[in-house]
C-alpha cells in the first residue's frame, strides 16, 4: 500500500472511531448514564415507614423473618401503591433489623395495605414476639419532600 492509501486509511478509521464513540456516548445520555439529573424526582408526598426491630434470640428473628417474606411476596404481586418494601438486617449486630415500606399516599397505607389479608396474617405474629420479650419494635414515619429520586432495581 502506498504512503496516500494509508493516509486515507487511517482517516477513514480515525473518522469510524469517532463516530463509534459518538455513537456510544449518544447512547449513554439518552440512558442517563453518567449524567447529573437524568432520573426524575420523587413525587412529594410519598409516606415512608421506618422499623426497628431488635430480637432476644435469633430463632425469634428467622421466624419473623420467614413470615414478612410471606407477606412481601403478596404485597409486591397485589398491592399497586406499596412502592418499596423491604427488610435489611445490621451489619454490625446480628439480631437488629430495619424495615423500610415507602406508600403512594398515607390512604395506600393506612386504608390498603393494614386491611390486607397479608398485613392481617403477618402483624399478629409480630405482636406475639413482642409480647413475649422476644422483640422490641420501635420506628418513625415521614412524608417526603420530594427533592430526591428512587432509582428502579
Amino acid at each position: 500500500m502506498h504512503a496516500g492509501a494509508r493516509a486515507a486509511s487511517s482517516t477513514t478509521s480515525a473518522r469510524l472511531g469517532w463516530l463509534v464513540a459518538l455513537a456510544l456516548a449518544a447512547l449513554q445520555l439518552a440512558r442517563g448514564v453518567g449524567t447529573v439529573g437524568t432520573r426524575p424526582r420523587n413525587s412529594p408526598g410519598a409516606f415512608v415507614l421506618h422499623v426497628e426491630l431488635e430480637f432476644k434470640t435469633e430463632a425469634a428473628a428467622r421466624e419473623l423473618v420467614k413470615a414478612w417474606a410471606r407477606c412481601a411476596d403478596w404485597c409486591r404481586a397485589n398491592e399497586a401503591g406499596l412502592l418499596h418494601y423491604e427488610i435489611a438486617q445490621s451489619q454490625a449486630e446480628p439480631l437488629k433489623y430495619g424495615i423500610f415500606e415507602r406508600y403512594a399516599s398515607l390512604d395506600a397505607y393506612r386504608t390498603t395495605h393494614k386491611s390486607t389479608e397479608a398485613y392481617r396474617t403477618f402483624r399478629p405474629k409480630m405482636q406475639a414476639l413482642q409480647d413475649s420479650g422476644e422483640l422490641e419494635v420501635s420506628g418513625s414515619s415521614y412524608f417526603e419532600l420530594g427533592h430526591g429520586f428512587v432509582s428502579g432495581s
